[in-house]
């Protein structure tokens, strides 16, 4: 007797994957637009940060270069030229120190600055040796290594009248009126909260906090704020 031929089973084949409904995909945009807005203002603060930091680590650079230049010049900063006249830029001021103290530019700019942002490097000539535009960093002249320790010798360059701003792109706005960074006579470094208005932040003085680090009138009568050119 013949036996009827079984018909071979069909296998079904159950495609599981579905696409995500519309209200799943506003929950995931939702989530990252969070997150974005949370983590970009921590991101930008971050490289501020950064930035800063090795900006004060050249600062205190040229402070040992200032220093250095002291102590061969019988205990004074640069404060006159070689024919009397007392510097009217740090840019002035600065040029003493290369090449023999520091030898390198590269160390007076800082990219975010409105004052200084880049440099050529090139220092052979006393005539090419931080031009205008090449420097970053103001300058309190008339001062000695014997002067107090804890004032200020060099700081960002300013607004031109020894306050800052909280604009980047203007003069004194590098770092946005937050911190300020100070290196002081005695060659420590630092990065101090600035306080005051918004377009007239300043780094308030050592143990006076309500006074003007840069008004240096309490220093001595030699003293001078110079910012760069």
């Amino acid at each position: 007797m013949n036996q009827k031929l079984k018909k071979p089973m069909k296998i079904k084949h159950h495609n599981t994957w579905r696409g995500f409904s519309l209200i799943e995909l506003m929950v995931v945009i939702t989530i990252i637009g969070t997150l974005s807005a949370v983590s970009t203002p921590a991101l930008k603060v971050a490289m501020l940060n950064a930035q800063q930091n090795a900006a004060m680590q050249n600062a205190k650079s040229i402070g040992l270069g200032l220093r250095s230049y002291a102590q061969d010049s019988e205990g004074m900063f640069p404060t006159v030229d070689p024919s009397g006249n007392r510097y009217a830029t740090s840019n002035e001021a600065f040029r003493e120190l290369l090449p023999d103290y520091i030898d390198s530019e590269r160390i007076f700019a800082v990219k975010r600055s409105a004052w200084g942002n880049t440099v050529d490097g090139r220092i052979d000539e006393p005539e090419d040796r931080l031009r205008a535009g090449e420097n970053h960093y103001a300058y309190i002249s008339g001062l000695l290594d014997t002067s107090r320790s804890d004032w200020p010798l060099v700081v960002d360059g300013t607004n031109g009248s020894g306050k800052y701003s909280t604009k980047l792109g203007e003069k004194g706005g590098c770092w946005e009126g937050r911190k300020g960074i100070l290196i002081t006579v005695g060659g420590s470094a630092h990065l101090i909260k600035m306080v005051g208005e918004d377009d007239e932040r300043f780094i308030p003085r050592y143990g006076y906090p309500e006074e003007n680090a840069l008004d240096v009138e309490y220093m001595c009568e030699t003293a001078q704020l110079l910012d760069p050119e």
